[in-house]
């Protein structure tokens, strides 16, 4: 025999012949009766030998099926435990997980993250920061820290999660009120909506692929949370500039349509950061691959639906 035999098939050999039926074989297993019975003749057809005698009424080994299935039950025991160890090494992860985030993200992005996390390893619990200032993340004990852009600190190393744009959205009423800007240098005539801290000027920068504009902005309304601009939008405040991942709702259902799509904004890092000088602990790793993981599922479910105005997120090659 050139070809390995089909170790799957012996497993599912050796339980078939322990539980007496291939009836309940399936029922343990979760594999139907069709199947185990197609991968057990293959096996026999792969060894040139007939392992079991079949009747109506009864299953029995042949000789050689006596013999085989000692070796076949030792291999399935093998199976057995490993699966038992990693079982044990997911119940073994535990303690609590620090997070922190920018107040935007922490329910579109970041929930999702952790219940899919704690799903896999219940005996974790987190503890989340939502807060959109710099945080020194040995002083306030941050284990993983959710930012946006480039971040200056040396100290930090970063796992970069995935890269999306702002976009310009508003209410259906209001567009059909103030009229649709198409130019940058129209939206000097609209109520603008926009992220922004208590002081500083609002610069947006806006390319159609062969010209950019960038101007400093009087907006209508100014805040330091998007959730809050998103709202405003819906009631017809005005232009509101938003995450793409943000927004995906309102512009499914029609309570926002897109503003001036052909005209973008920079794309923007989203980065799991921590620190380097301490060797993060196994928690840490296992939600960092998590996120690696998961989040490119968590985009596609947020821009699903949304033609262009979803389509500039996209996953980034992962460190």
């Amino acid at each position: 025999m050139d070809t390995p035999a089909d170790l799957n098939a012996m497993v599912l050999f050796a339980q078939v012949l322990q539980l007496g039926s291939f009836s309940e074989a399936a029922r343990r297993t979760g594999v139907p009766v069709s199947t185990l019975s197609r991968k057990i003749s293959g096996l026999e057809r792969q060894l040139g030998v007939r392992l079991l005698e079949r009747t109506t009424r009864s299953l029995n080994a042949t000789e050689t099926g006596r013999e085989f299935f000692l070796h076949c039950q030792r291999l399935m025991e093998a199976v057995e435990g490993a699966q038992a160890l990693l079982q044990q090494r997911k119940a073994e992860i535990s303690g609590t997980l620090r997070l922190a985030a920018p107040p935007s993200l922490s329910d579109l992005i970041l929930v999702p993250l952790i219940q899919s996390f704690v799903a896999q390893y219940p005996k974790v619990t987190v503890k989340v920061l939502v807060t959109d200032r710099h945080l020194d993340m040995v002083e306030d004990e941050v284990d993983v820290s959710l930012r946006v852009g480039r971040q200056a600190e040396s100290s930090l190393i970063f796992k970069p999660l995935t890269r999306y744009r702002h976009i310009l959205v508003a209410a259906p009423a209001y567009l059909a009120s103030a009229g649709t800007p198409e130019h940058p240098a129209d939206l000097g005539r609209h109520r603008l909506l926009g992220f922004t801290k208590w002081f500083g000027d609002v610069s947006w920068k806006l390319s159609d692929g062969t010209e950019v504009q960038q101007s400093t902005l009087q907006l209508s309304l100014g805040m330091n949370d998007y959730a809050g601009i998103l709202r405003a939008a819906v009631a017809g405040m005005g232009v509101a500039e938003i995450p793409s991942i943000l927004c995906r709702k309102e512009l499914r259902e029609g309570r926002l349509v897109p503003v001036m799509p052909t005209w973008q904004f920079d794309e923007v890092d989203l980065s799991a950061y921590y620190l380097t000088r301490l060797h993060p602990s196994r928690m840490v790793e296992l939600f960092l691959d998590h996120c690696s993981r998961q989040m490119e599922k968590i985009i596609l479910d947020s821009t699903s639906g949304l033609g262009d105005a979803g389509a500039e997120s996209r996953k980034v090659n992962r460190m």
